[in-house]
């Protein structure tokens, strides 16, 4: 696999560059808002708490909830009129598991309810709203942009909270297909993935004694946040899926993924994108 090192001289070139970051206020988001900040990019903030400390320049916070495509129309909005422009988003904002698959609940009549979608709103709809919208205000800026989706290493593997996982796996298949979209597209926007294993945030509550107790560790949120910041920045990487686990960096798109569905198919079985585009390559010219 192909792990690499995040130098600070790496991310020197956030400078000046204007960042959205979902769900800033806390976890990961808000260290990678401060990472940012020091590194004298402008932030955009977005979160449904506001944050306890509102830095002086730089910073604008837009209270948001991400599973309403609106107020994330407005965010983008919002951030394009107080800065000028948009270069990079990072698609984070999350919350812990919520829905029982098992016991399905009922209302005062009795009636069956449909399992909470609270987690799938915010982390799987949340992320690809976030993303179309970034890709709506880059196409409009020669320079394109870059956008980075907050997976998770749960949805590389069976997890016994489904509606997380379910929501994890999903940003893994967007962030894989975005990216090629983007190439046939033309466009110069960068879409990468990150799939962090456990980390310190407020998902769970005291994850410290938690992970004390289930005898591991977590890692900070700021070793997430320099890998979104790396991936901001970082021409070279497009369509990437980073694991990032004890504050290492291990590309495995290109390296695992990949090679893993190659060997599956068969070395002379065309992929399923490339049968797509034969199919689309059959419809005749728009009158």
């Amino acid at each position: 696999m192909a792990e690499f090192l995040i130098k600070d001289e790496d991310l020197v070139s956030l400078k000046g560059k204007v960042v959205i970051v979902t769900g800033g206020s806390s976890g990961i988001g808000l260290a990678t808002v401060n990472l940012l900040l020091s590194l004298g990019a402008s932030v955009a903030s977005a979160d449904i708490a506001e944050p306890t400390d509102t830095p002086s320049s730089g910073f604008l916070f837009v209270k948001t909830n991400v599973a309403i495509f609106k107020e994330l129309s407005a965010l983008f909005k919002a951030a394009k009129e107080h800065f000028g422009r948009i270069d990079c988003v990072f698609a984070n904002a999350g919350i812990g598991p919520r829905a029982n698959y098992l016991a399905i609940e009922t209302d005062a009549n009795g009636d069956l309810i449909e399992p909470d979608t609270q987690v799938l709103d915010i982390m799987l709809k949340g992320v690809v709203n976030t993303a179309s919208l970034a890709v709506h205000y880059m196409k409009a800026q020669p320079e394109g942009g870059s956008v980075v989706l907050m997976g998770s290493s749960t949805g590389l593997q069976p997890l016994r909270a489904p509606d997380y996982s379910t929501a994890k796996h999903g940003v893994l298949g967007f962030g894989r297909g975005y990216a090629r979209l983007m190439e046939v597209a033309g466009l110069p926007i960068r879409i990468n993935t990150l799939m962090p294993s456990w980390t310190t945030t407020n998902l769970l509550p005291d994850i410290p004694a938690l992970m004390s107790g289930a005898k591991h560790q977590a890692q900070t949120g700021l070793a997430v946040g320099r890998a979104a910041a790396f991936l901001m920045v970082d021409g070279s990487r497009q369509g990437d899926v980073v694991y990032v686990d004890a504050g290492k960096y291990t590309e495995i798109e290109k390296t695992v993924l990949a090679p893993a569905y190659e060997t599956i198919k068969g070395a002379e079985t065309p992929s399923d994108d490339e049968i797509l585009k034969r199919i689309l390559a059959l419809a005749p010219p728009a009158a």
